[in-house]
């Protein structure tokens, strides 16, 4: 499966890619990966994750690294 996600150069945990003038971004942390972007971008992206890994989604994001996002 290829997402075609480029990774950055600052930050080698963070992912992104543009489809139709809209960005999505991917983060990794730990065990635990952050999805930012236009919701239709997210639920694909999310649905080709899900069909290559064992995944939960945990919804929106309240909390990162003990700060109320």
């Amino acid at each position: 499966m290829k997402l075609l996600f480029t990774r950055s150069d600052a930050d080698p945990n963070l992912y992104f890619k543009v489809e139709k003038d809209k960005p999505l971004i991917l983060v990794l942390y730990v065990d635990d990966l952050f999805l930012i972007g236009d919701d239709p971008l997210i639920h694909q992206c999310n649905r080709e994750l899900v069909s290559e890994f064992e995944m939960k989604d945990l919804g929106l994001m309240h909390y990162f690294l003990g700060l109320e996002v």
